[in-house]
């Protein structure tokens, strides 16, 4: 068998212009209607892109390329959503956006360039903000090192400069007489951390730290190895504690305001451009969907450790992916305290209340629940113990007998009934806006919940689900941040050198492609050519998986931006550190776009929509629409 390599050679492209480019905005939205689909880009803030004289070396979907030149884009591709990652803030020593510090917002997504304009009074100066341009070392790759000594220079000084100014000041004192004991707790972590030298994780992942000093800064960063009164701060054991605690807390306010302040100043500007952010989705009907990690944010965890089991943590058991388990560290309600004996909210269940009342409230696009099965039925495991075993670890809620045992379906459904849909539907949201990350070992109690609540889950088709099958429900996709980028599934996938197994799950999946996205009504030959074309044309198989997306039952499509760019990187290798959350869109994302589909690396979007009305048999009914997309198609594919 002859396997054709996907094109790599320079490419002449254009995009379609005036005319051609409504038609061509106007024919993917009407294809669109008539397959009753949706689209969403999966896009980081982190990976956001930005113009040369505007790129501090990270992105943010507040940012002015993302309004001016992002969005606009989106638009005239019929994508009317982007999911980002976790917006909480990130640890000061770790990249990833699954293991958030605090309640508080991401401040890598506060986009540097409005500071240093009339927008916000230029609190920070043009000098300063020209330097981290100029001295960001990779247009189109996150370098975290330099992102965190270039915000925390550029944050202080423009927080100095809105002292100066008086009307900014004001709006920041409202801020902090509204939201200041929200955030309390995760300020004085944060400046705890900087007292015990914690920050040096500003400079972490730089070659001249050694993996002493990187495992120093992990260990100060790290409230569970804190010693004396700040490790109990807020959870004293006893009376004595309690009044050195309070002593402790009062101390920090009175010697260091101003790093509380400044804490608070970060998120007042966050705030500020969520609710610009808003705006903007009103204005385009691009909506943000948010994403909630499985992990409670460390300060909770700190603060709260009275509502949390002791010397227990959530993971996965051992299965083919990891034959000794996944530990992931992260601790877990006790649920004693989620639901009170009268079935009322807990404390805990008060805490994921708030929780997911704030996602819903700063994602107009809904909510991404990762790792559904930990609120339905997690696996837990001991801390205390080097490997899981079968008394030491199980399905808290239907392996382990005893008090946390639960007897029906409305008791393993109660954290999404009684907190996350109504914590939607407060914001005037329904089921439909919760996608529930259902991938890797369901069990029969969440596959029960999730069929009787009617949940979104999502069909992986790189995971060889087959799209045919997926529930109308589901949200479908080809990878996420998680796998390798399609371009890498594919050439794996293709590279089978005399091995029966790959070779055998090869022709299974092409055979089923062909089957599921054959223009309806064609002959035998003609179904035997197409499927030929999949099997000796990587291009053409990977066009074949777009259209599968669209051809499936399900009603929302998300495409991870590295598959819509055809970039050929993995974002993340899972239970790795290095060079994860780093790939990012570069100035020129709309030119690469375009060379990239005309190469056969990305989805040719018309081409892909007209192949999946052909498939359901809409192109008979609708000839000048056919004809229209065909024309698109064209001139996306112009080489």
């Amino acid at each position: 068998m002859r396997i054709s390599k996907i094109d790599t050679s320079p490419s002449f492209t254009r995009k379609p212009a005036g005319k051609e480019m409504q038609v061509y905005t106007k024919s993917l939205n009407q294809g669109l209607e008539l397959l009753g689909k949706k689209v969403d880009l999966i896009l980081h803030n982190s990976s956001a892109p930005a113009v040369k004289s505007e790129n501090t070396g990270i992105g943010s979907l507040f940012s002015r390329t993302t309004a001016t030149k992002l969005f606009p884009f989106l638009k005239e591709h019929a994508i009317s959503g982007v999911q980002q990652e976790p917006n909480g803030l990130r640890q000061v020593f770790d990249n990833s956006p699954y293991a958030p510090e605090s309640n508080a917002r991401n401040i890598f997504m506060i986009p540097l360039e409005k500071l240093a304009s009339d927008e916000y009074g230029n609190i920070l100066s043009k000098e300063t903000f020209s330097k981290i341009v100029a001295n960001n070392p990779k247009s189109d790759e996150v370098i975290y090192p330099y992102v965190r000594r270039s915000y925390e220079t550029a944050l202080r000084e423009a927080f100095e400069n809105a002292k100066k100014n008086d009307g900014l000041w004001s709006d920041f004192e409202k801020f902090k007489e509204e939201n200041g004991k929200n955030y309390e707790k995760g300020a004085l972590f944060r400046l705890i951390n900087h007292l015990k030298g914690s920050d040096n994780g500003i400079v972490w992942g730089n070659s001249d730290l050694s993996e002493k000093d990187i495992e120093a800064i992990r260990e100060n960063a790290n409230w569970q190895h804190w010693e004396g009164i700040d490790r109990n701060l807020y959870s004293p054991k006893n009376a004595k504690e309690a009044a050195a605690a309070e002593a402790r807390i009062a101390e920090l306010k009175s010697k260091y305001p101003d790093e509380i302040d400044y804490y608070l100043f970060q998120q007042m500007l966050i705030d500020k451009e969520i609710k610009k952010s808003h705006k903007l989705s009103q204005e385009t009907g691009i909506k943000i969907t948010g994403d909630s990690p499985v992990a409670a944010p460390a300060v909770e965890e700190w603060a709260n450790q009275h509502l949390f089991l002791k010397d227990a943590a959530i993971g996965c058991p051992p299965d083919y992916f990891a034959k000794n388990g996944q530990r992931w560290g992260f601790k877990y309600y006790n649920p004693k305290e989620i639901f009170n004996q009268d079935g009322s909210l807990g404390r805990a269940g008060e805490a994921l209340k708030k929780r997911y009342e704030e996602y819903f409230a700063s994602c107009p696009g809904g909510v991404r629940i990762d790792h559904i099965i930990g609120l339905i039925d997690p696996f837990i495991y001991s801390t205390t113990s080097p490997k899981m075993t079968a008394s030491n670890s199980g399905r808290i809620y239907s392996v382990f007998t005893g008090e946390f045992k639960k007897k029906n379906d409305d008791e393993y459904a109660n954290i999404l009934t009684k907190i996350i849909i109504p914590a939607a539907e407060k914001y005037g949201l329904d089921k439909s806006a919760i996608i529930c990350e259902d991938l890797g070992d369901r069990n029969i109690p969440t596959e029960r919940v999730m069929k009787k609540l009617k949940l979104s889950g999502i069909t992986m088709t790189q995971f060889d689900h087959r799209s045919a099958k997926a529930p109308e429900q589901n949200t479908i996709m080809i990878g996420s941040h998680d796998n390798p980028s399609f371009l890498e599934f594919i050439e794996d996938l293709f590279n089978f050198n005399g091995d029966k197994d790959k070779k055998s799950r090869f022709m299974r999946k092409t055979k089923l492609l062909a089957e599921d996205t054959a223009p309806q009504g064609i002959s035998k030959e003609e179904k035997k050519k197409y499927l030929d074309e999949i099997r000796n044309d990587k291009a053409k198989f990977l066009m074949a998986s777009f259209t599968e997306l669209f051809t499936s039952p399900a009603r929302r499509i998300q495409i991870f931006f590295s598959d819509f760019w055809g970039t050929g990187k993995t974002y993340n290798r899972p239970g790795t550190i290095n060079g994860n959350w780093a790939t990012r869109l570069g100035e020129n994302f709309e030119a690469d776009y375009y060379k990239a589909a005309a190469e056969g690396k990305a989805p040719n979007m018309p081409e892909v929509i007209a192949a999946a009305l052909r498939n359901r048999g809409l192109d008979k009914e609708n000839p000048e629409l056919m004809k229209e997309l065909d024309e698109s198609a064209k001139i996306i594919a112009t080489a």
